[in-house]
């Protein structure tokens, strides 16, 4: 699956993409921003996307100008309290300080609450150190789930309504900064089966 929004364009991790991933993934100023922080090796990789090779997780290398230059993710949803887990890291550090982070994250969470329509909630876990990862999911909206402040790691929610209400000047923002260029374009390029109820839904309507 491809999608494009805010001229970027984003395109679901094949089996051909995890040693890139990986290479990059395992370069000290990512890894140790994560909860996992120890080296992975190729066999690791390898059966990291076997696991999230699958209708519950939706992985996406995030490219602009020709080239990929970080990945984006909603994973682990839960069919009962359709709630899914976000995530993103910019592995280019020129593209760090400008709107690419903002643009990627307002296409997963138009994904996650207006395609996934039931969608109940998307978390994320920050690094209490990582100041900067902190504001940016708290301009999206998300608010600190109470309990997880005092560990190394905390987690975030970003209900529904919360959601509409925050990112509405961001998107409008978005809009304007993309030349009207911000209609999310979704292209079916894989099977049903790695596709969830939701998603192959939402293909049908459109075709």
């Amino acid at each position: 699956m491809i999608a494009e929004q805010y001229g970027l364009v984003y395109k679901r991790v094949t089996i051909d993409d995890i040693e890139l991933i990986r290479y990059w993934r395992n370069q000290p100023f990512i890894r140790d921003a994560m909860q996992f922080k120890e080296y992975i090796t190729p066999e690791m990789q390898l059966k990291w996307f076997e696991s999230i090779n699958n209708k519950e997780n939706y992985y996406f290398l995030i490219e602009t100008e020709g080239k990929p230059v970080g990945l984006i993710n909603c994973k682990n949803a839960d069919p009962v309290t359709r709630e899914a887990e976000g995530g993103i890291f910019i592995w280019d550090l020129d593209y760090w300080n400008t709107p690419i982070p903002v643009f990627a994250a307002l296409t997963m969470l138009e994904g996650v609450f207006e395609i996934f329509g039931a969608s109940g909630a998307s978390t994320a876990t920050v690094a209490q150190t990582n100041a900067k990862a902190l504001q940016f999911n708290k301009m999206l909206g998300y608010e600190v789930i109470k309990g997880t402040e005092n560990n190394e790691f905390i987690k975030l929610i970003l209900t529904k309504d919360r959601y509409l209400e925050k990112t509405a000047k961001l998107k409008k923002a978005a809009h304007l900064y993309c030349n009207n260029h911000s209609k999310l374009k979704l292209t079916l390029t894989e099977s049903d089966d790695l596709l969830s109820d939701e998603m192959i839904a939402y293909f049908r309507k459109k075709n």
